[in-house]
């Protein structure tokens, strides 16, 4: 019989081969990603960097100084600075063969080793590098404390006047001293038909820079040249407002009193009048921006969503998507924690509870199981101190030794057509909501505090936007985070925290315009989660926390992980979500397949009558009697 079971198979085949009228789910491919360019284009005044071997060429043996912000994309903070910073490019364009404006990002894969070898521990951090600066053990640069975008012009200058390695190409800044008008031509070139002298009190350098800004503008100008002082006696000893602006001409040793208003920009423009006035050659205004060498593409934080996922999720209401919870993950093991040259002290032991609560909660396949609890232990076995390098080369060792561990390379709920809005905070939020979740349901501990407690550690210790890490550290503080006494309540808190964050960063610059931060969660989504006549207000009052509670470890509970946009189901055990999103399971017969089916059904019944058929015949057998042998008697 064995060759009707052959047949039987062959057919099946052959229907599901002819079947193909099923309207399957199929699987997204992620599209080339196209070029990165961080927080800033490449029409910016700023030279963004990518790459180590990029990096190190741009600062280290330079005959001009750099000043580097290094950021996080994904931080606001990064997000609200960046207009500055672009502005501070632009006003010193005329500065650039003394200094460059330059910024990495350290949220780019290309870039991790980078800031972890300069000791970014915030974002952003911005660094000051001297020309000439040589490559070495500590040489990370000078830090600018708490960078005041109001103040960024002033620090640099500070900078450029206190470097000891200034080269002799850069122009005079320092306070200048003269007796007479004729002395200030002793030292100055013969071309030099006029000296523009800026009076102020240069003995506050922190606070008047201005004169060293127009100095550094007009750096370049031909005939002239341009000096500041706190004070020549011969220029007008009455004079007692500063700024002031004087110009001496070689000629006949004149001395003119310019009117000016108390600005860098108006004494720069009444040089250039003056200067065209005595028909002298006017500068360059500005110098065109050199674009920094072609930046390669990261090959994660900028897939182009294929719109049929974008479409599929807009119709997915209170969902959670496996490709986000693993974006966290991948972001937080592989850039975020990375980044710094020294793990020890209480950001170990941050880290050995995050670790320990992925490795408990966090809804991983067989594979990506062992790969945490490997890494777990590996960090766990770390009494003192880690390096962030080692602590990369093992993440990225275990996940070449369990591959596949990550099902998905994209964010899908967390998704946002702007580069640097949503994806990871979205999808760390998330993370957290659902590891407070499955905390509850898995019961492994009974600690209510767990979760929480990792949360806390890994924000205040490896978040990359310090400003949103500061902040929830006062939250956390201001609303008793470690007072939580139970799991569910350990919920709710996450969930309390998050809607005031929500409400903090409301119509902010970090906010997606698609995808407003808003009091979760919505009437429409869960309309009896607020009580009756308060349920358009968004006030603590208006929350009805047991529905909250109920609705939150339903969104978020392992079961209800939908596996839309997941590029390798085999990183994943396979489960009945997979086989419905494929419709194995329900609606799978077509018309085709129903007529198939019957035919089929037809065929075997009639071979197994044949086969019954023979069988008996074969079987009967006539019976012998003796008279058969011997004959009637």
């Amino acid at each position: 019989m064995r060759w009707l079971w052959v047949l039987l198979t062959v057919l099946l085949g052959l229907s599901g081969v002819l079947g193909r009228g099923i309207p399957f789910l199929k699987q997204q491919q992620s599209q080339s990603p196209s070029d990165y360019n961080g927080l800033y284009m490449q029409t910016d005044a700023v030279d963004e960097l990518i790459g180590k071997e990029q990096f190190q060429a741009w600062v280290f043996q330079q005959k001009r100084a750099a000043f580097v912000e290094f950021y996080n994309s994904f931080c606001g903070f990064c997000r609200r600075f960046a207009p500055h910073w672009i502005q501070l490019g632009e006003d010193t364009q005329n500065w650039r063969d003394i200094v460059a404006i330059s910024a990495i990002d350290c949220s780019s894969d290309e870039n991790s080793d980078v800031c972890r070898d300069f000791e970014v521990m915030a974002y952003p951090t911005i660094r000051y590098f001297p020309p000439n600066y040589e490559e070495g053990a500590k040489q990370i640069g000078k830090s600018v404390l708490r960078p005041d975008h109001d103040t960024l012009k002033q620090v640099l200058v500070n900078f450029l006047l206190t470097d000891e390695q200034k080269l002799p190409s850069w122009p005079d800044l320092e306070d200048f001293t003269a007796d007479s008008a004729a002395e200030l031509f002793t030292t100055a070139p013969q071309n030099i038909k006029i000296v523009y002298v800026i009076l102020e009190n240069v003995q506050e350098p922190n606070k008047n820079t201005t004169g060293a800004q127009v100095i550094l503008d007009l750096h370049k100008a031909e005939n002239v040249i341009i000096r500041r002082a706190s004070s020549m006696e011969f220029l007008h000893p009455k004079t007692t407002a500063r700024p002031a602006l004087f110009a001496v001409h070689r000629e006949n040793l004149l001395i003119e009193q310019l009117t000016v208003e108390p600005s860098q920009e108006s004494i720069r423009n009444k040089i250039l009048s003056h200067m065209q006035e005595n028909n002298l050659d006017i500068p360059v205004s500005a110098v065109p921006v050199s674009a920094a060498p072609n930046k390669p593409t990261p090959d994660w934080m900028k897939h182009k969503q294929d719109k049929a996922i974008q479409d599929k999720v807009a119709e997915m209401k209170g969902v959670v998507f496996q490709a986000d919870l693993e974006q966290a993950v991948r972001f937080a093991l592989f850039h975020e924690i990375p980044r710094y040259e020294a793990i020890k002290d209480d950001r170990l032991l941050a880290l050995k509870r995050f670790l320990s609560v992925l490795s408990r909660y966090f809804p991983f396949g067989d594979n990506g199981r062992r790969f945490l609890k490997e890494l777990e232990t590996f960090v766990g076995d770390k009494e003192e101190s880690l390096s962030g390098e080692a602590f990369e080369n093992e993440a990225k060792r275990l996940e070449e030794h369990h591959r596949p561990i990550f099902s998905s390379s994209k964010f899908v709920g967390c998704y946002s057509e702007v580069d640097g809005l949503r994806r990871y905070p979205c999808s760390l939020w998330l993370l957290f909501h659902h590891l407070t979740v499955a905390a509850v349901e898995q019961n492994v501990s009974t600690d209510p505090l767990e979760v929480l407690h990792a949360m806390h550690g890994y924000i205040k210790h490896f978040f990359g936007c310090t400003d949103c890490s500061n902040h929830f550290q006062e939250m956390a503080k201001k609303n008793r985070m470690f007072s939580v006494a139970s799991q569910d309540n350990a919920i709710l808190w996450l969930w309390s925290a998050h809607n005031e964050a929500n409400k903090r960063l409301s119509g902010d610059t970090t906010e997606d315009p698609a995808h407003p931060k808003i009091q979760f969660p919505g009437a429409a989504e869960c309309p009896q989660c607020r009580r009756g006549d308060n349920a358009s207000h968004n006030d603590e009052d208006s929350w009805d926390r047991t529905e909250v509670l109920f609705y939150l470890r339903r969104i978020h509970s392992p079961q209800n992980i939908s596996r839309l946009g997941v590029d390798d189901e085999a990183a994943l055990p396979a489960s009945l979500d997979v086989l419905r999103a494929k419709r194995y399971v329900s609606n799978v017969f077509s018309d085709i397949d129903m007529r198939m089916g019957l035919l089929l059904y037809g065929f075997c019944l009639c071979m197994l009558l044949a086969a019954v058929r023979l069988f008996l015949k074969r079987g009967y057998r006539k019976k012998m009697y003796i008279h058969d042998l011997l004959g009637k008697v």
